[in-house]
């Protein structure tokens, strides 16, 4: 089997729900099941789709962190703004429900969310099993896969199942995927080195 150990970010839209309390309450969805989605980063051009139950093992093991802008707000920082309340699989996909903190550093972003200014929520986690495929349906392993990816080859990859550990509204919620560390797009790494970065053979 083999897991890959950078952390990724994938952003969806969202909605707050019409509280009529406080206002202080977001819903939506964090994650869409079997959605084609066409990612573009250094490690390649490919499709990728999150199959239903890859959260089902990290939703039973931890609560992921509620943050804005994955911490990298200069006001509020990597301070949690909310706790999740709800967090579940459906057919849809991941169902997340949270109450924002009532204090003076969320205020712009709980009322930028109920304007609707702020549509996105992205969400970090790590890759703990995928499987990768070609053009015609043939499975790759994942050497074979970051090799083609190199070369310029079109692949599929289903995410099977994740580490989820944050999640939370985003000015930017472009869907595009990232590896924390590696984001100078200008760097130039071989394949192997890609599949090195990505995973951990473990045997």
């Amino acid at each position: 089997m083999s897991r890959n150990t950078s952390l990724i970010t994938r952003a969806v839209e969202f909605r707050s729900d019409a509280d009529p309390g406080d206002g202080l309450t977001l819903s939506g969805y964090a994650a869409v099941f079997n959605q084609d989605t066409e990612i573009s980063s250094w490690e390649g051009n490919f499709s990728e789709k999150i199959a239903k139950g890859a959260f089902t093992k990290t939703l039973a093991e931890r609560t992921p962190v509620m943050q804005f802008d994955h911490g990298h707000d200069p006001r509020t920082g990597t301070v949690p703004i909310g706790v999740y309340t709800e967090l579940r699989e459906d057919t849809h996909g991941l169902y997340v429900a949270g109450r924002l903190h009532d204090n003076d550093l969320v205020l712009p972003i709980r009322q930028a969310i109920a304007s609707g200014a702020l549509t996105g929520m992205s969400f970090r986690f790590r890759v703990i099993q995928d499987t990768w495929t070609d053009e015609k349906g043939r499975k790759l392993d994942a050497e074979a896969a970051y090799d083609r990816l190199y070369r310029g080859e079109k692949l599929a990859r289903t995410i099977r199942e994740v580490a989820l550990s944050e999640a939370g509204p985003v000015v930017s919620p472009a869907y595009a995927g990232t590896s924390v560390g590696v984001r100078d797009t200008n760097t130039i790494i071989t394949s192997s080195q890609a599949a090195r970065r990505l995973r951990l053979i473990e045997l």
